[in-house]
């Protein structure tokens, strides 16, 4: 909780508004998604969702990504001294923004081997029931990857096929600004939609 003070995330939360509100001036290699993206019909329209490789092509991000406190819970988490970014997003949730439904990260990354995935994910703003919070399935890690189907409406989403395992509902996890939540890139996870207007 409270990993990250308002003045440290205030250089992060700078650069995101500035791509939110002008997406065309990205840096060079930086993705952009949008609130469309998710169907076929619609993909390139609505509110920027997310970016991708900022780490990778942002001196800044790339410093971010170095911050000693945040690479000591990574390490602890791991029980590895070595840590490498294996893919950066940052992902927004516009005003009344869509959820993402239940998925492993590891079902799209398949990084090698499975336990050696772990994601840090920075709240940059406070994450509340109302605006579509994580939720996650507690001990789902433990079965690995699951085999996944496509969402008929939303083919870009991985369906986990849980089978007859029979999981823990959901928790939701309401954070303030500047937590981190790591998680194991089997744990299945979710957010919901966004209700506010913010």
């Amino acid at each position: 909780d409270g990993l990250f003070t308002d003045d440290e995330l205030a250089g992060v939360r700078e650069r995101i508004d500035a791509l939110i509100a002008d997406p065309d001036a990205r840096p060079e290699g930086v993705g952009v998604g949008r609130e469309g993206d998710t169907k076929a019909e619609t993909k390139g329209t609505g509110d920027v969702r997310g970016a991708s490789f900022l780490v990778r092509f942002v001196p800044f991000f790339q410093d971010f990504a170095r911050t000693p406190k945040l690479l000591e819970y990574a390490r602890g988490v791991l029980g590895a001294g070595r840590i490498k970014v294996f893919r950066d997003q940052a992902l927004f949730k516009p005003p009344r923004g869509q959820a993402k439904p239940l998925h492993q990260d590891q079902s799209y990354f398949r990084v090698e081997p499975e336990d050696n995935l772990v994601t840090a994910w920075i709240a940059l703003d406070e994450a509340t029931l109302d605006n579509g919070c994580m939720t996650y399935v507690p001990g789902s890690h433990r079965h690995g990857i699951f085999p996944i189907g496509h969402d008929p409406e939303r083919p870009v989403h991985h369906v986990p096929d849980t089978g007859d395992l029979d999981l823990p509902e959901a928790v939701p996890c309401p954070v303030s600004a500047g937590s981190v939540i790591f998680h194991h890139g089997c744990t299945l996870h979710a957010s919901a939609d966004n209700h506010t207007d913010t």
